[in-house]
């Protein structure tokens, strides 16, 4: 997508607006002149309610495999290679301290904090084991949840 911005002094180049990361994300860019799907708050919706309906569906992990999940999570080298990508480098670094005080705790005790995070903020993404699944799915954005996670987890006694 480009825009043009013109003075009066002078025309100026053309600038791009979106990248084309941010494109091929969206769905454009593809080498298709196809206009990419607008998606609409009432499709956001539907899938919130799709995927809340699975997860209702679904029982909710023991807090101790929660908590043994998170530790997992945040020992994996490869995981925090894939964070700092995603959340960026400064945001992941700044949570270290908090990391090692999670990784500290016994499991019952970051078992119930995880779960009450969750149901505090209405917030089933936020499961350690739904972060799993999301990146094994290639889904690195939801180290983005992981790290939400740690802040919540953090502040719950």
């Amino acid at each position: 997508t480009y825009v043009r911005f013109t003075s009066k002094r002078r025309s100026k180049p053309l600038a791009r607006v979106t990248s084309p990361r941010v494109e091929r994300a969206m769905g454009s860019g593809s080498g298709s002149d196809a206009p990419a799907p607008v998606r609409t708050i009432e499709d956001v919706a539907k899938e919130d309610a799709a995927y809340r309906a699975r997860d209702a569906e679904t029982p909710a992990p023991a807090p101790e495999r929660e908590a043994a999940e998170m530790k997992t999570l945040l020992r994996d080298a490869s995981v925090c290679v894939r964070c700092v990508k995603a959340v960026g480098e400064a945001r992941w670094v700044s949570s270290a301290d908090t990391r090692t005080r999670v990784l500290e705790l016994a499991d019952s005790d970051l078992g119930a904090r995880v779960a009450k995070a969750v149901d505090e903020l209405d917030a089933p993404h936020l499961r350690p084991t739904s972060i799993r699944k999301r990146l094994d799915e290639g889904v690195d954005a939801s180290c983005h949840s992981l790290v939400a996670l740690l802040a919540n987890v953090a502040t719950r006694d």
